[in-house]
């Protein structure tokens, strides 16, 4: 019953706020004010049926609050936005609410819109998803500035938030997995640090992997930190840190992918260029099914917390 007053009120409240529907200071004034057990999200979209809505949790509310923030104060900017949302049929945006009389509706703030989709992953079609992916826009790569213009990618290490990462090469770490790129693999991309060493699992804890199995390559990574997370597909970013996955070529070598703040993964293959695509060409949604071989065992994800891990 409460979802289905929640869906009715917030239709009505976007009706009301499309005419101001660029997020703003105002609007994340109401989104940190928003506190509840239930937190719900609405996205706006649908004609002819009831717009989909689901429900979140506490530590999801308070990473949109902290994400919504970082992206407008950083950017310095009354109002940030990535498509015109002047649209008539399709995606509109989101309603973030607590209570009927308790939403704030959120579009052109394409990091957080691209984390709401991600919250709602596993309710929604995949003709849904890209449609909404195509229309919320490029992810603002501001969000994780540079330090500065000129970068010293020789003052390692050089570690990313911890947050989810935005997927921008040229502003990652100072833009150091290119100027820096043959001296950092996958392993350094996948945990967002830079260290110029090749850097392998288990080496900056004091012991390093002995076999290209699962098991060792997983043990020699929670040791330098990482956190076993299972092998189902996360749906929703972790509280801190980011997601990262290993894979093995059998008895031969490993691999490491991350997730971004758009929900696809990306990874660098060796001393190779960063990408966000798989052997053929397709982006990554699900690294369990996606072409890497002859990387061919997917072994696990992992949460990477950058500050909290020993990568040498």
């Amino acid at each position: 019953m409460m979802l289905e007053r929640l869906l009715l009120f917030g239709f009505l409240f976007y009706l009301l706020s499309i005419t101001n529907c660029q997020f703003n200071k105002d609007d994340l004034t109401k989104l940190q004010a928003l506190e509840c057990n239930e937190p719900f999200v609405t996205l706006h979209v649908f004609s002819g049926a009831p717009n989909p809505a689901w429900q979140i949790n506490i530590k999801q509310l308070v990473k949109i609050k902290k994400i919504a923030h970082q992206s407008l104060y950083q950017n310095n900017s009354d109002t940030l936005y990535s498509k015109s949302t002047t649209r008539i049929m399709g995606y509109h945006g989101f309603t973030v609410s607590c209570s009927s009389n308790k939403l704030v509706f959120v579009h052109g703030l394409s990091t957080v819109e691209h984390l709401l989709l991600l919250s709602g992953r596993r309710y929604l079609s995949e003709s849904v998803i890209g449609h909404v992916k195509e229309h919320i826009g490029e992810i603002m790569t501001d969000i994780t500035p540079m330090k500065s213009n000129h970068a010293d990618c020789n003052q390692v290490p050089i570690v990313g938030p911890d947050t989810v990462p935005v997927y921008d090469p040229k502003s990652d770490d100072q833009g150091c997995f290119i100027k820096k790129q043959s001296d950092n693999n996958c392993y350094a991309y996948g945990t967002d640090i830079v260290t110029n060493t090749f850097p392998q699992p288990g080496r900056g804890s004091g012991r390093k992997w002995s076999l290209n199995t699962c098991l060792d390559m997983g043990n020699a990574s929670v040791r330098d930190g990482l956190i076993y997370n299972g092998t189902k597909l996360p749906q929703v970013p972790p509280s801190v840190g980011h997601f990262a996955a290993l894979l093995i070529w059998p008895d031969t070598n490993f691999h490491w992918i991350r997730m971004d703040a758009n929900g696809y993964w990306s990874h660098k293959p060796g001393g190779t260029p960063v990408r966000n695509e798989d052997n053929r060409g397709l982006p990554i949604t699900d690294p369990s099914k996606s072409d890497f071989s002859p990387w061919t065992q997917f072994c696990a994800y992992f949460i990477a917390q950058p500050s909290k891990l020993r990568i040498q």
